[in-house]
């Protein structure tokens, strides 16, 4: 990962570098270097922000709102489920 992926990422979160510093625990030196190519970006780092911007993507996806079709489903098979327990 490219210092600009890892910013881009960041980004993408909605994130600040301090946001990152804070959830991470290190200094913000740390994140300043690693996105000016000061040090190198540790793996475990770019694998943490792989992780959340999966986690990102997920929630996106799992808490969209739902579509008139996805409710008329829903609505039919409540109506199946209380005929059932008539």
């Amino acid at each position: 990962m490219t210092p600009d992926e890892f910013r881009d990422g960041l980004h993408k979160l909605g994130w600040k570098q301090s946001d990152f510093c804070l959830a991470v625990g290190i200094s913000k030196v740390s994140v300043s270097n690693w996105l000016t190519g000061a040090a190198p970006l540790p793996v475990w780092a770019q694998r943490h922000i792989e992780l959340l911007l999966k986690l990102h993507d997920m929630a996106a996806t799992l808490l969209e709102p739902p579509t008139r079709a996805a409710r008329a489903v829903r609505r039919l098979e409540n109506e199946k489920t209380r005929n059932v327990d008539s």
